[in-house]
């Protein structure tokens, strides 16, 4: 069942593969090499971690509930202000993919090969990618938004674009938008201060009168809380998504974790636990929750 699975969403998703893709971003007409970004979901736990601080610092329990707020929220305002300050929006992504697998040679001549990709010796083709986002230089494929005062911003990695087609962008796009409608971001926030809010009198009302490992079991259970918040997110972005680009947006998935669904359809019981420490749900669950799988 589970080759077959696999040999189904080869077929139905993986056909168009090159071996490699240029990525060049472009400011009024004119080549600019997009910022270095090093940043993921698991940041949004900085503010939880954070929040013991108070604990450790004061024994005034409304000192440590301002103190511990203030700290949510300023950590949760640093993260945002640092995305906005890094944001790079070109005018123009262009994306060249082939066949042809000299590594050293396209590096070497990259730009010569965005603006004439026909010297290229062998296939190719040529799109304009989708705009309009933040793009960070980083080879790893991957989208997230961050919501805030000054709007929200959603970041594209070049590494997505070469992985991905237009239409596949634009799916992965929708789904970024999903995360902004359902204001994902305020309410992990809200999540924040109300398991913060709840913390501070049990610290003192139970917690310290028997042993810290209670604490810890605490913090623990936020951590799961707040995983379990975020793939919840996750399958609600993709829902938003579906109604447009139901089948581009499961095809870019399959496309981005090919390697995840392998393993998680080889080792079940290794993927279900590792869901424990994972910002996002299984791939093989979200394929499955937009009806892309046989049943």
């Amino acid at each position: 069942m589970g080759l077959d699975l696999l040999d189904f969403l080869r077929r139905r998703y993986r056909g168009d593969a090159y071996k490699a893709a240029l990525v060049g971003t472009y400011v009024g007409g004119r080549y600019v090499d997009p910022p270095p970004l090093q940043a993921n979901a698991y940041l949004l736990m900085v503010p939880l971690a954070l929040s013991l601080v108070p604990l450790l610092l004061s024994k005034n329990a409304a000192l440590q509930w301002a103190a511990g707020v203030a700290i949510i929220v300023g950590a949760y305002l640093a993260l945002y202000l640092y995305l906005r300050r890094s944001c790079f929006i070109p005018d123009e992504v262009r994306v060249v993919r082939t066949n042809y697998g000299d590594v050293d040679y396209l590096r070497r001549n990259k730009l010569a090969i965005l603006e004439d990709p026909s010297a290229l010796p062998g296939d190719y083709e040529v799109y304009h990618a989708p705009a309009g986002v933040c793009v960070a230089r980083d080879r790893r494929a991957n989208a997230f938004t961050l919501d805030g005062p000054g709007g929200p911003v959603i970041f594209f990695t070049t590494g997505l674009y070469a992985r991905l087609e237009p239409e596949e962008l634009q799916a992965v796009l929708e789904h970024e938008r999903g995360h902004i409608r359902y204001r994902h971001t305020h309410k992990l926030l809200a999540f924040l201060i109300a398991e913060y809010t709840l913390r501070v009198p049990l610290v003192h009302l139970v917690y310290t009168k028997y042993t810290v490992a209670l604490l810890a079991a605490h913090m623990v259970g936020a951590a799961l809380l707040f995983t379990a918040l975020l793939h919840a997110f996750e399958f609600e972005a993709d829902r938003y998504a579906a109604a447009k680009h139901r089948e581009r947006l499961a095809s870019a998935l399959v496309k981005l974790d090919w390697n995840g669904i392998v393993d998680s359809v080889a080792n079940p019981i290794a993927a279900r636990l590792s869901l424990l420490a994972r910002s996002h749900p299984l791939t093989i669950d979200r394929l499955k929750r937009l009806n892309a799988l046989p049943h």
